[in-house]
């Protein structure tokens, strides 16, 4: 008699783990996703402090990704929990800052193309609604930078790098298919004159230093599916 009862128990909790990992599986599939939003350049671009700019200076930013969240379904956490591998297939960053300089209008811009990827976590504490935290290394492919003064694009100074890598962090908030997602990202680029190779636009209070820190900050707008 105590055969069948174990062997029915054990029927019971094989069905059991079954179900358990078939609704992990399903609750925690790979996110697709694509977005985009406001990106803000930090006063300390290129080594400077917020004194160093003119009254008056604004800025603009804009960033835009499509990547996907992979789920290690293999290795569930809990049931409400998972890990992951977030992938920014492409990312593109603009930022903009213009002001004043002794009656001289400048426009200094900033334009990079990024691949992110790094270690998620999510958490799905009730249906359709998730919390992903994540860490990512950045991949820029290429850096731009542009100097206009008074609007005329035939004195502007370029200066470019390529193949630098930065960090990224920051969290989503997914509800059903809607992506909002909260990032600060940094990364340092050699930019080096278009026109005097040799010649780098380096960092504002640091002479010895050839690297240009490009930190900011975004908040985004998306679908995952």
């Amino acid at each position: 008699m105590k055969k069948p009862i174990l062997i029915l128990l054990l029927c019971f909790l094989s069905l059991g783990t079954f179900s358990q990992s078939s609704s992990y599986q399903k609750k925690f599939d790979n996110e697709f996703y694509f977005r985009f939003g406001y990106s803000l350049p930090f006063w300390s671009q290129y080594g400077a402090e917020q004194a160093d700019w003119e009254d008056g200076t604004k800025r603009l930013g804009f960033t835009g990704e499509v990547g996907t969240i992979f789920m290690f379904k293999s290795i569930p956490s809990t049931e409400n929990m998972a890990l992951g591998i977030d992938v920014d297939y492409i990312s593109v960053y603009w930022h903009k800052f213009n002001t004043y300089d002794e009656s001289t209008e400048v426009d200094l811009w900033n334009f990079r193309v990024d691949t992110k990827i790094g270690p998620s976590f999510t958490f799905n504490p009730i249906d359709r609604l998730a919390f992903d935290v994540f860490v990512k290394a950045d991949f820029c492919w290429f850096t731009a930078t542009g100097i206009i003064y008074d609007n005329d694009m035939d004195e502007m100074e370029g200066y470019a790098d390529a193949l630098t890598i930065g960090l990224v962090s920051g969290f989503n908030v997914r509800y059903s298919i809607l992506m909002v997602g909260f990032e600060f990202s940094t990364i340092n680029p050699q930019l080096e004159n278009t026109e005097n190779q040799g010649e780098y636009l380096g960092n504002i209070n640091d002479a010895n230093s050839k690297k240009s820190p490009l930190p900011s900050v975004n908040f985004t707008v998306g679908l995952s599916f």
